[in-house]
């Protein structure tokens, strides 16, 4: 089963658009909360090589938020 690692300052939102997306989304969950996007783009990138998943670095969003890291298989 494959795997995805990122970043979003609305998780809730986020999960629904995945589930759109990745109809077999698996055992979701958030890894960590940042007070800044590039905190959360760097273990981001971390946990993406670090558990072998797909992830898309970038997206929109300011970078002073409380941003979210989240994983999930499908």
């Amino acid at each position: 089963m494959a795997c995805r690692v990122g970043i979003t300052t609305n998780p809730e939102r986020r999960k629904e658009e995945q589930k759109r997306k990745y109809p077999h989304l698996r055992d979701w969950k958030t890894i960590a909360q940042y007070p800044t996007k590039a905190a959360a783009q760097a273990r981001e990138n971390r946990e993406a090589m670090r558990r072998s998943c797909n992830s898309s670095p970038g997206g929109s969003g300011p970078e002073i938020a409380t941003w979210h890291v989240y994983y999930f298989r499908h």
